[in-house]
């Protein structure tokens, strides 16, 4: 790879760094609709939890939409919220009236300070279950100013009812659509081991509901070793250019740390050259089922490679007088002429 390349990968990798801090940041025109989603594999709550952690410092109110977490369990929330909304067993219009309702944004001749709203749905499916149809409309009508931003959770595991009309597009494929920004989660120990076995061209392993067990549910690793999810970036510009990158979130052993945020293009055991094992020098005789050794000794290597074939002799002088085989014996064929002999 030249070395303009690798300064133009170096530098695209920076400017998208710098795009996904922004999009974690909530920064006004970066992403109005963001959306998780997350699998059995891999949570989105590391994720959520630094999305609320950036909110908490740019004093940004939190509004919780919750489908299946209830009131009784609200302080033990990954993020710190405003206002809690319990949306279940509720009606679409009334649903959107009391979201509404907690945005309690300033007036156009105010010149109070300008507050920004972050709605946060902590699952997607109830609503793409039920209202399907309505989950555009419904989505779009809540984004009613620039200082609000909606983030949503969508699980992908969780499989969705079929909709009455075959032809129409299915919830997350109207949920990709709509949203300006996609976070793909997924562990970090997978994708190193899917990473390890392109690099032997072997099989990508598969696992949980890939590998289409028998009650195998989550895939079972029994080293795990990396600490952290990979985040796939997928944003879209107004310009209609989208722009993919892939990040490793490195969550903090403590809640005052600030997590690290790494492209994955850069994660030590990602670029790592894979080590392998010099099998020339091994015995595979030892790993046959044979009853005899296929080895040779030190010594019948030596050997071997000092006999003389005859295409080599007859390009010395006296080659003309036809091919011969010259064989000298060892002390092992002495051994064995000694032995014919004294039978004789």
């Amino acid at each position: 790879m030249s070395s303009s390349s690798t300064t133009f990968n170096k530098h695209k990798t920076t400017c998208n760094t710098l795009l996904f801090q922004k999009l974690l940041n909530l920064s006004a025109g970066v992403s109005p609709f963001t959306l998780i989603l997350e699998t059995l594999e891999q949570s989105g709550n590391s994720l959520i939890q630094e999305f609320g952690r950036r909110a908490k410092i740019s004093n940004t109110k939190v509004v919780f939409v919750s489908f299946k977490t209830p009131y009784c369990k609200k302080a033990h929330l990954p993020i710190e919220i405003s206002s809690f909304i319990n949306a279940r067993q509720k009606t679409i219009c009334t649903l959107r009236e009391e979201i509404i309702s907690h945005l309690n944004l300033p007036k156009r001749n105010s010149v109070d300070e300008k507050c920004n709203f972050m709605l946060f749905f902590d699952s997607l499916v109830p609503l793409a279950s039920s209202h399907s149809e309505e989950l555009s409309s419904f989505l779009t009508s809540l984004l009613i100013s620039s200082s609000v931003s909606l983030l949503a959770v969508y699980h992908v595991d969780i499989p969705i009812p079929c909709s009455i009309t075959p032809y129409s597009p299915g919830p997350l494929v109207i949920l990709t659509y709509l949203a300006t920004a996609i976070l793909t989660v997924s562990s970090l120990e997978q994708v190193l081991s899917r990473k390890r076995a392109r690099d032997r061209s072997l099989p990508e392993p598969l696992f949980g509901l890939e590998e289409v067990k028998e009650g195998v549910i989550i895939g079972r690793n029994d080293s795990v070793k990396e600490k952290g999810l990979v985040v796939q970036m997928e944003l879209r510009k107004r310009s209609g250019r989208g722009i993919l990158e892939n990040f490793v979130l490195i969550p903090s052993s403590s809640s005052k740390a600030i997590p690290k945020i790494i492209p994955l293009t850069e994660y030590p055991a990602y670029i790592s050259t894979p080590t392998f094992i010099n099998t020339e020098n091994q015995d595979h005789s030892s790993q046959l089922d044979m009853t005899f050794n296929l080895s040779l000794s030190e010594k019948q290597k030596k050997e071997r490679d000092e006999v003389v074939l005859p295409y080599f002799d007859a390009q010395k002088e006296g080659g003309n007088e036809g091919g011969r085989i010259l064989y000298q014996m060892g002390t092992e064929d002495h051994e064995d002429f000694d032995e014919e002999e004294d039978e004789i």
